[in-house]
Protein backbone atom coordinates (compact mmCIF):
# COMPACT_ATOMS: atom_id res chain seq x y z
CA UNK A 1 0.00 0.00 0.00
CA UNK A 2 1.29 3.92 -0.89
CA UNK A 3 0.84 6.57 1.47
CA UNK A 4 -0.91 8.88 -1.61
CA UNK A 5 -0.21 12.98 -0.62
CA UNK A 6 -2.02 14.86 -2.98
CA UNK A 7 -1.42 18.24 -3.66
CA UNK A 8 -2.90 21.64 -5.40
CA UNK A 9 -6.06 22.56 -6.71
CA UNK A 10 -9.05 19.91 -6.34
CA UNK A 11 -8.95 18.82 -9.94
CA UNK A 12 -4.77 17.65 -9.50
CA UNK A 13 -5.81 16.22 -6.57
CA UNK A 14 -8.13 13.92 -7.54
CA UNK A 15 -5.59 13.09 -10.53
CA UNK A 16 -3.56 11.81 -8.07
CA UNK A 17 -5.73 9.65 -6.58
CA UNK A 18 -7.24 8.25 -9.50
CA UNK A 19 -3.35 7.35 -10.76
CA UNK A 20 -2.52 5.90 -7.14
CA UNK A 21 -5.82 3.69 -7.10
CA UNK A 22 -5.44 2.79 -11.12
CA UNK A 23 -1.71 1.63 -9.59
CA UNK A 24 -1.82 0.00 -6.53
CA UNK A 25 -5.20 -0.59 -5.93
CA UNK A 26 -5.45 0.65 -2.52
CA UNK A 27 -4.07 3.95 -0.44
CA UNK A 28 -3.86 5.32 2.72
CA UNK A 29 -4.87 9.10 1.74
CA UNK A 30 -2.79 11.88 3.42
CA UNK A 31 -4.98 15.31 2.42
CA UNK A 32 -3.29 18.44 3.80
CA UNK A 33 -4.98 21.80 3.68
CA UNK A 34 -3.11 24.52 2.38
CA UNK A 35 -2.94 28.25 3.41
CA UNK A 36 -1.50 29.43 0.25
CA UNK A 37 -3.61 27.97 -2.36
CA UNK A 38 -5.01 24.77 -3.61
CA UNK A 39 -8.07 23.02 -1.73
CA UNK A 40 -9.08 24.52 1.46
CA UNK A 41 -11.05 21.62 2.62
CA UNK A 42 -10.75 18.04 4.16
CA UNK A 43 -11.40 15.32 1.62
CA UNK A 44 -14.21 14.07 3.43
CA UNK A 45 -15.78 17.39 3.61
CA UNK A 46 -16.18 16.34 -0.36
CA UNK A 47 -16.46 12.77 -0.39
CA UNK A 48 -17.44 9.49 1.96
CA UNK A 49 -14.72 7.31 0.49
CA UNK A 50 -12.46 6.13 3.34
CA UNK A 51 -9.43 5.60 2.45
CA UNK A 52 -7.82 5.43 5.56
CA UNK A 53 -5.95 2.33 4.87
CA UNK A 54 -3.54 0.36 7.32
CA UNK A 55 -0.65 2.50 8.16
CA UNK A 56 1.51 -0.56 9.17
CA UNK A 57 1.39 -1.85 5.35
CA UNK A 58 2.48 1.32 3.78
CA UNK A 59 5.53 1.32 1.34
CA UNK A 60 6.31 4.61 0.31
CA UNK A 61 4.38 8.09 -0.52
CA UNK A 62 3.44 8.70 -3.55
CA UNK A 63 2.15 12.32 -5.17
CA UNK A 64 2.47 11.26 -8.59
CA UNK A 65 -0.18 11.75 -11.75
CA UNK A 66 -0.05 9.69 -14.44
CA UNK A 67 0.94 11.57 -17.78
CA UNK A 68 -1.92 9.91 -19.22
CA UNK A 69 -4.08 11.66 -17.35
CA UNK A 70 -2.62 14.57 -18.44
CA UNK A 71 -4.18 14.75 -21.63
CA UNK A 72 -3.73 18.84 -22.09
CA UNK A 73 -0.20 18.11 -22.03
CA UNK A 74 0.86 14.38 -23.42
CA UNK A 75 -1.82 14.31 -26.16
CA UNK A 76 -5.44 13.72 -27.90
CA UNK A 77 -7.87 12.60 -26.18
CA UNK A 78 -8.76 10.33 -28.96
CA UNK A 79 -5.46 8.39 -28.61
CA UNK A 80 -5.30 7.54 -25.12
CA UNK A 81 -4.02 4.22 -23.68
CA UNK A 82 -7.14 1.98 -23.63
CA UNK A 83 -6.18 -0.34 -20.48
CA UNK A 84 -5.16 2.75 -18.49
CA UNK A 85 -8.22 4.85 -19.65
CA UNK A 86 -10.47 2.01 -18.63
CA UNK A 87 -8.89 1.48 -15.44
CA UNK A 88 -9.11 5.71 -14.65
CA UNK A 89 -12.87 5.50 -15.00
CA UNK A 90 -13.71 2.12 -12.74
CA UNK A 91 -11.78 4.25 -10.01
CA UNK A 92 -13.87 7.41 -10.84
CA UNK A 93 -17.13 5.20 -10.31
CA UNK A 94 -16.17 4.50 -7.21
CA UNK A 95 -15.83 7.63 -5.96
CA UNK A 96 -18.52 8.74 -4.11
CA UNK A 97 -19.67 12.71 -3.32
CA UNK A 98 -21.34 13.80 -0.53
CA UNK A 99 -24.68 13.36 -0.43
CA UNK A 100 -25.32 17.25 -0.45
CA UNK A 101 -23.10 17.21 -3.73
CA UNK A 102 -24.62 14.34 -4.99
CA UNK A 103 -28.44 16.27 -4.42
CA UNK A 104 -27.29 19.22 -5.92
CA UNK A 105 -25.98 17.75 -9.26
CA UNK A 106 -28.98 15.36 -9.89
CA UNK A 107 -31.08 19.01 -9.01
CA UNK A 108 -29.18 20.43 -11.34
CA UNK A 109 -29.38 17.78 -14.36
CA UNK A 110 -33.34 17.62 -14.10
CA UNK A 111 -33.33 21.07 -15.01
CA UNK A 112 -30.27 21.55 -17.26
CA UNK A 113 -31.40 18.01 -19.46
CA UNK A 114 -28.90 18.25 -22.34
CA UNK A 115 -25.95 21.20 -22.36
CA UNK A 116 -22.94 22.32 -23.27
CA UNK A 117 -20.36 23.05 -20.43
CA UNK A 118 -18.08 25.69 -20.75
CA UNK A 119 -14.88 25.84 -18.71
CA UNK A 120 -13.54 28.83 -18.21
CA UNK A 121 -10.18 28.89 -16.19
CA UNK A 122 -9.11 32.43 -15.96
CA UNK A 123 -5.83 31.63 -13.65
CA UNK A 124 -7.49 35.46 -11.51
CA UNK A 125 -7.76 33.36 -8.52
CA UNK A 126 -4.53 33.97 -6.10
CA UNK A 127 -1.96 36.21 -6.96
CA UNK A 128 0.49 33.76 -8.56
CA UNK A 129 -1.65 32.40 -11.21
CA UNK A 130 -2.68 35.44 -12.13
CA UNK A 131 1.30 36.76 -12.28
CA UNK A 132 1.38 33.73 -14.53
CA UNK A 133 -1.38 32.73 -16.86
CA UNK A 134 -4.04 35.29 -15.78
CA UNK A 135 -2.87 38.77 -16.74
CA UNK A 136 -2.62 36.80 -20.63
CA UNK A 137 -6.43 35.76 -20.45
CA UNK A 138 -8.01 37.06 -23.77
CA UNK A 139 -11.64 37.30 -23.51
CA UNK A 140 -11.93 37.62 -27.04
CA UNK A 141 -10.74 34.15 -27.62
CA UNK A 142 -13.57 32.72 -25.26
CA UNK A 143 -16.39 34.97 -26.91
CA UNK A 144 -15.09 33.65 -30.27
CA UNK A 145 -15.60 30.05 -29.10
CA UNK A 146 -18.98 30.81 -27.45
CA UNK A 147 -20.25 32.21 -30.59
CA UNK A 148 -20.38 28.80 -32.32
CA UNK A 149 -22.34 27.00 -29.35
CA UNK A 150 -26.02 26.85 -29.84
CA UNK A 151 -28.37 25.13 -27.16
CA UNK A 152 -28.33 25.40 -23.28
CA UNK A 153 -24.78 26.20 -22.22
CA UNK A 154 -23.83 25.56 -18.47
CA UNK A 155 -20.62 27.95 -17.33
CA UNK A 156 -18.50 26.96 -14.94
CA UNK A 157 -15.46 30.22 -14.26
CA UNK A 158 -13.12 31.22 -11.77
CA UNK A 159 -13.95 34.46 -12.15
CA UNK A 160 -17.48 36.70 -10.82
CA UNK A 161 -16.49 39.73 -13.52
CA UNK A 162 -15.92 37.53 -16.76
CA UNK A 163 -19.24 35.60 -15.47
CA UNK A 164 -20.89 38.90 -15.38
CA UNK A 165 -19.83 39.90 -19.02
CA UNK A 166 -20.87 36.53 -20.21
CA UNK A 167 -23.96 36.57 -18.56
CA UNK A 168 -24.64 40.09 -20.41
CA UNK A 169 -24.27 38.41 -23.47
CA UNK A 170 -25.50 34.66 -23.40
CA UNK A 171 -27.99 32.74 -22.27
CA UNK A 172 -25.87 30.81 -19.94
CA UNK A 173 -26.93 28.86 -16.83
CA UNK A 174 -24.91 29.31 -13.83
CA UNK A 175 -24.84 27.04 -10.54
CA UNK A 176 -25.85 28.94 -7.66
CA UNK A 177 -22.47 30.24 -5.35
CA UNK A 178 -22.96 30.11 -1.52
CA UNK A 179 -19.53 32.25 -1.37
CA UNK A 180 -18.01 33.26 -4.63
CA UNK A 181 -16.83 32.32 -8.01
CA UNK A 182 -13.53 30.04 -7.76
CA UNK A 183 -13.62 30.21 -3.72
CA UNK A 184 -11.17 27.26 -2.62
CA UNK A 185 -11.01 29.14 1.12
CA UNK A 186 -13.66 27.33 2.97
CA UNK A 187 -15.82 24.02 2.76
CA UNK A 188 -18.72 25.75 1.03
CA UNK A 189 -16.65 26.98 -1.69
CA UNK A 190 -15.12 23.77 -2.23
CA UNK A 191 -18.02 22.08 -2.61
CA UNK A 192 -19.64 24.20 -5.34
CA UNK A 193 -16.25 23.93 -7.17
CA UNK A 194 -17.25 20.33 -7.08
CA UNK A 195 -20.69 20.30 -8.20
CA UNK A 196 -19.58 22.27 -10.96
CA UNK A 197 -16.76 19.53 -12.01
CA UNK A 198 -18.81 16.90 -11.62
CA UNK A 199 -22.17 18.69 -13.25
CA UNK A 200 -20.07 19.76 -16.24
CA UNK A 201 -18.64 16.24 -16.94
CA UNK A 202 -22.29 15.67 -17.65
CA UNK A 203 -22.26 18.18 -20.74
CA UNK A 204 -22.76 16.21 -24.25
CA UNK A 205 -19.61 18.77 -25.70
CA UNK A 206 -17.50 20.66 -23.00
CA UNK A 207 -15.48 24.15 -24.37
CA UNK A 208 -12.08 23.63 -21.96
CA UNK A 209 -9.46 26.39 -21.19
CA UNK A 210 -6.02 24.23 -22.70
CA UNK A 211 -3.75 23.84 -19.48
CA UNK A 212 -7.01 23.77 -17.04
CA UNK A 213 -6.99 20.76 -15.02
CA UNK A 214 -10.12 21.12 -14.38
CA UNK A 215 -11.57 21.57 -17.24
CA UNK A 216 -9.91 18.55 -18.50
CA UNK A 217 -11.27 16.70 -14.76
CA UNK A 218 -14.98 17.70 -15.94
CA UNK A 219 -13.95 14.98 -19.48
CA UNK A 220 -12.54 12.35 -17.05
CA UNK A 221 -15.58 12.50 -14.05
CA UNK A 222 -17.79 12.07 -16.97
CA UNK A 223 -16.17 9.09 -18.03
CA UNK A 224 -14.33 10.71 -21.66
CA UNK A 225 -18.10 10.77 -23.35
CA UNK A 226 -18.24 14.05 -24.08
CA UNK A 227 -16.89 16.00 -27.06
CA UNK A 228 -13.78 18.24 -25.53
CA UNK A 229 -13.17 21.72 -27.59
CA UNK A 230 -9.66 22.62 -26.69
CA UNK A 231 -10.01 26.63 -26.11
CA UNK A 232 -6.41 28.60 -25.87
CA UNK A 233 -7.50 31.52 -23.78
CA UNK A 234 -3.70 32.71 -22.87
CA UNK A 235 -1.93 33.91 -25.06
CA UNK A 236 1.73 35.62 -24.42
Amino acid sequence: MVKCIPEGGISNRLKVIISSLAEYNEICLQWDISSVGGTGCGFNDLFQNDFSGNSNRIIKDCCFIHSTMNTHIFGSKTNLDKTLQSKYIDVIKTLKPIDYVIKRVNTELEQLREFTTVSVRTFKSFPREFHGWGKHFNINQLLSSMNNITGKILLTCDDTDTVNILKDRYDVYITPKRTKFGDFSTVEGMQDILIDLYLGGHGTKIYGTNMSSFSEMQWWLGECKPKYNGMNLHKK
